[in-house]
C-alpha cells in the first residue's frame, strides 16, 4: 500500500470512529445532555470551581461547604469549569462540547494505535489494531460520560507512543524531559496509570541496550525531574490545605472501602446505593456533618479494620474483581456497570468484546511463545494498570484507558501467530520500524 492510500484510509477510519461515538450518543438521545442522576462529580465539582476559584467537594450536593477537595485531579475539572464559563453551566451547549471532546479524544487514540502497531507489527498488525480501537465498544459507550475516561484513553495512548518514539530516535535528555512532563501532566488528569510508569520510561533504555549504566541514568533523571516539575505545584497545594503529603488525589481509602464493605458480598452495583454519599442521603449527611476528609479518614480506618478481620474475603473479592475486570462482569456475581444503558446492546457488547480480546492476547502468547522484547512492556503496563482495580473495586470503564494498548497486542500477536502457522516471513524490523 502506498503512503497517500494509508494515509486516506487512516483519515476514513478515524472519521467512522467519530462517527460511531457521536451516532451511539445521539441514537441514545444523550448528546448534549447532562446527567442528572449518577456521574456527576465532575458536572458539581465544575461548577464549584467556576463558583468559589477552589476545589469543592463533589460528595456534598449542598452548596454548604466551601472547604477544599483532595478527591479529585485538578485538569478535567478545570475543564469542564472552563467550558461551562464559556457555554454556561451545564447548558446543552456545554455538554455537547464535552461529548464532542470525548469524541475527538478516543478517535485520536486510532491514529496512535495504528502507528505503534505498525512499529511494532507491520501493515496488517496496525489495521487490525485501528479497526478494533475504532469498533470497540467500551470506547464507544462512554462517549456521553462527563468523566477523564476517554481524555485518560488518549492519554494513555500517546504515553505509549511517546515511549516507542525514545526506543527509535536518539537519546536526547530533552525528549526524556519532555515525556516526564506529560507523564505529571497526566497524572493531574487521573494518577492510575502511575503504577506502570517505570515501563514507559525502562521499556526504551532495555529496547536499545546503552552500553553504560551512566547513560542510563540520565534520561532516566530527567523523565523524574520532568515529572516532578508537573506535578510538585498541586502536591504543595494538598500538602497547605490538608497538611498531608499525598499523590494527586486523596480518595484511595474510600476506593478500598468500597471494595470491602459489607454490600460488596451480594452484589457488585449493591455498594453505591448504600455507601456512596451521592447515592445515599444517610451517608450524604454524614459527610456534610464532618466534612470531606474526615469522611475519607473514616473509610481507612474501616477497610483496614475489615481487611484485617476477614483476609481471606479480601482474597476471595480480589479474585472476583480480577475475573470481572477481564471478562466485563460476564462469569461473577458482580453486576456489570452499564451507567443505564441498554443489557442487550452494551453489556452484552462489551463482555464478549474483552473477552475475545483477553482470548486472543493469550492464544497469541501460546502460538507465539511469549511476547518478545517489543510486546513486553505494553503487556506490563495493561497488566499493572488492572491491580488498582482489583484491590478496590471494578467498573467496565475502568477498563477503558488501557483498550488502545489491548488493541495494539491483540493486533501483533495475531498476525505474529498468523505469520507463525502459514510459514510466511516475517517482515523485517529494524530500529523499531516494520518495513512496509
Amino acid at each position: 500500500m502506498t503512503s497517500g492510500r494509508r494515509t486516506v484510509g487512516l483519515i476514513l477510519l478515524i472519521i467512522l470512529a467519530f462517527g460511531l461515538r457521536v451516532g451511539y450518543c445521539a441514537v441514545r438521545g444523550t448528546l448534549g445532555r447532562s446527567p442528572t442522576t449518577g456521574y456527576r462529580e465532575y458536572v458539581v465539582a465544575g461548577q464549584r470551581l467556576l463558583q468559589h476559584g477552589t476545589l469543592v467537594s463533589p460528595l456534598i450536593v449542598a452548596d454548604v461547604d466551601r472547604t477544599p477537595s483532595s478527591l479529585m485531579p485538578p485538569v478535567y475539572v478545570g475543564l469542564v469549569a472552563a467550558v461551562y464559563a464559556i457555554c454556561g453551566v451545564e447548558t446543552m451547549a456545554a455538554t455537547l462540547v464535552l461529548h464532542l471532546i470525548n469524541a475527538v479524544a478516543t478517535s485520536l487514540t486510532v491514529l496512535l494505535v495504528f502507528h505503534v502497531a505498525w512499529s511494532l507489527g507491520g501493515s496488517r498488525a496496525a489495521w487490525t489494531a485501528g479497526l478494533i480501537a475504532t469498533i470497540n465498544p467500551t470506547l464507544i459507550g462512554y462517549t456521553d460520560l462527563i468523566w477523564d475516561t476517554s481524555l485518560f484513553t488518549l492519554g494513555v495512548a500517546v504515553s505509549a507512543w511517546m515511549s516507542l518514539r525514545l526506543s527509535i530516535g536518539p537519546m536526547r535528555w530533552l525528549r526524556w524531559l519532555a515525556l516526564g512532563l506529560w507523564l505529571g501532566m497526566l497524572a493531574l488528569l487521573n494518577p492510575s496509570l502511575t503504577i506502570a510508569y517505570p515501563f514507559l520510561v525502562l521499556w526504551p533504555l532495555w529496547r536499545t541496550r546503552p552500553s553504560r549504566i551512566r547513560v542510563q541514568l540520565r534520561p532516566v533523571a530527567a523523565t523524574v525531574a520532568g515529572w516532578l516539575v508537573a506535578i510538585t505545584p498541586w502536591t504543595m497545594r494538598n500538602y497547605v490545605q490538608f497538611n498531608e503529603l499525598m499523590y494527586v488525589r486523596g480518595g484511595f481509602p474510600l476506593d478500598l472501602w468500597l471494595g470491602v464493605c459489607p454490600e460488596a458480598d451480594a452484589h457488585g452495583m449493591a455498594v453505591f446505593p448504600a455507601q456512596f454519599p451521592l447515592n445515599n442521603d444517610e451517608v450524604q449527611s454524614h459527610v456534610a456533618s464532618i466534612g470531606e476528609r474526615r469522611f475519607i479518614h473514616e473509610c481507612d480506618e474501616r477497610a483496614r479494620a475489615a481487611i484485617a478481620a476477614d483476609p481471606r474475603r479480601f482474597v476471595r473479592l480480589i479474585s472476583i474483581r480480577i475475573v470481572d475486570y477481564w471478562t466485563g462482569s460476564a462469569f461473577s456475581h458482580a453486576a456489570p456497570d452499564s451507567g443505564g444503558r441498554p443489557a442487550s446492546v452494551f453489556r452484552a457488547g462489551v463482555m464478549y468484546f474483552l473477552i475475545a480480546e483477553s482470548f486472543v492476547v493469550v492464544l497469541g502468547l501460546f502460538i507465539n511463545r511469549g511476547l518478545g522484547r517489543d510486546l513486553s512492556w505494553l503487556f506490563a503496563v495493561v497488566i499493572c494498570f488492572s491491580v488498582v482495580y482489583c484491590l478496590t473495586h471494578v467498573q467496565v470503564r475502568f477498563r477503558a484507558p488501557t483498550e488502545p494498548l489491548m488493541a495494539i497486542l491483540v493486533g501483533v500477536l495475531a498476525m505474529r501467530a498468523f505469520t507463525r502457522m502459514t510459514g510466511r516471513t516475517r517482515p523485517s524490523v529494524r530500529s523499531g520500524t516494520v518495513k512496509p
